[in-house]
């Protein structure tokens, strides 16, 4: 025998809506994100300035290091040695065609009239 039985309905639910106070806390979520993002960042930006610091103070170190060498290889330098290790490389007097010779003039002086004693020197000059 058979039975049948009446299908019971499930009612339908009704379609979910944010209210005010979830919109506040997913906004106050985003903003608290966005803010922690910011907060990161600055971090980063403020390690790599104390690091472009110490390079630039390590550079300045090495700089003044450098120059201080140079001038001690300078006031060190014997030119009668280096000149006779030149002679036996092979170096020797320069001949007459190994010689240049160059002519200097003398360079035009350049107005110093501004742009607008030029303009109006131009219009007197046509009328």
């Amino acid at each position: 025998m058979a039975t049948t039985k009446k299908r019971v309905r499930m009612p339908k639910q009704k379609a979910k809506h944010m209210t005010i106070s979830s919109y506040v806390m997913l906004i106050g979520l985003i903003a608290f994100a966005a803010m922690i993002g910011i907060l990161f960042q600055h971090a980063l930006i403020n390690e790599k300035n104390t690091e472009i610091r110490e390079l630039q103070k390590s550079l300045a170190d090495a700089i003044q290091v450098n120059d201080s060498k140079e001038g001690q290889l300078v006031t060190n330098m014997n030119l009668q040695l280096i000149e006779s290790q030149a002679r036996g490389y092979g170096m020797t007097e320069p001949v007459q065609e190994q010689y240049r010779r160059e002519l200097v003039t003398e360079k035009k002086e350049e107005s110093l009239m501004t742009d607008s004693q030029i303009v109006r020197s131009w219009f007197e000059s046509l009328f």
